[in-house]
């Protein structure tokens, strides 16, 4: 008797042991399932994030520059550069913004000077920065980053934009 009462207790013991460490088995992959969902959104929306700042940038500075004749549009080398011109004690400035060799960069530089592409700062990782003039005085910019893409149409309150 005394034996088939240790079996009990130990197919018992086993039973419960068994459901203890399935629990436990199953909580951990729970958990690395949760920890590879959570690193692929972060990864997301920094990617996005790096998107739409770059567009939130752009659109700040035309806000700064938007008068008219300050805003033109012109062509070096094949990459489109939106220059914003300003007026300041010192004389006439100029800030460009581009999209070269991955990068989106802006120049600061007074006007009339001689410049490279490769002389930007490098503002954010950028495959591909396009600005275009869309109809009633509105400007499209268009930011690529190799995965996604992101557009920002913005309206003007200056009605002159050149493009050369």
């Amino acid at each position: 008797m005394e034996k088939k009462q240790q079996s009990i207790w130990i197919a018992n013991y086993a039973g419960i042991l068994a459901i203890l460490c399935s629990f436990v088995i199953g909580s951990l992959v729970l958990v690395n399932v949760g920890v590879h969902v959570y690193k692929n959104i972060v990864e997301n929306n920094a990617e996005n994030f790096s998107l739409r700042a770059s567009l939130s940038y752009v659109a700040t500075k035309v806000r700064q520059c938007d008068k008219a004749d300050s805003i033109s549009i012109i062509e070096e080398e094949g990459v489109p550069v939106l220059v914003l011109r300003e007026e300041l004690q010192s004389g006439v400035y100029r800030t460009m913004i581009y999209c070269y060799k991955g990068k989106l960069r802006e120049l600061f530089q007074e006007d009339g000077m001689e410049y490279k592409l490769a002389d930007g700062l490098e503002v954010t990782d950028l495959t591909e920065f396009q600005v275009k003039r869309l109809k009633d005085n509105r400007l499209q910019f268009v930011a690529n980053n190799g995965e996604e893409q992101e557009n920002l149409v913005l309206s003007l309150r200056s009605t002159q934009i050149s493009l050369q």
